[in-house]
């Protein structure tokens, strides 16, 4: 009898280192692939979130263009405006006159 019991917990010790074993196994492949899941998505979302910088950057660039090129043109409209403005230099000078007098 002590025998077969012996032989009995010596199975189950057997048993039981193994499926010890076949855990530690199971939990290192899981967290094998968990690591590598991580990398995969953080690769992932770097490519993305470097496609979206370089988008909003070139964006920027072409709105930067637009403004700098709209203010030259206003700025270039308003001088040819102020050029072509007839200058009455006669009715300037009696203003002018006139304002220091009343000083």
């Amino acid at each position: 009898m002590q025998e077969t019991d012996l032989n009995v917990i010596t199975h189950l010790l057997k048993v039981e280192s193994e499926a010890s074993s076949l855990i530690k196994d199971a939990q290192e492949e899981a967290n094998k692939r968990i690591s590598d899941a991580r990398s995969e998505a953080d690769a992932e979302y770097k490519k993305k979130f470097e496609k979206l910088v370089n988008s909003l950057d070139k964006d920027y660039q072409e709105k930067i263009l637009q403004i700098e090129t709209d203010n030259k043109n206003e700025l270039d409209e308003f001088k040819q405006k102020i050029q072509s403005t007839e200058r009455n230099t006669s009715s300037f000078n009696s203003f002018v006159q006139k304002v220091m007098v009343e000083l």
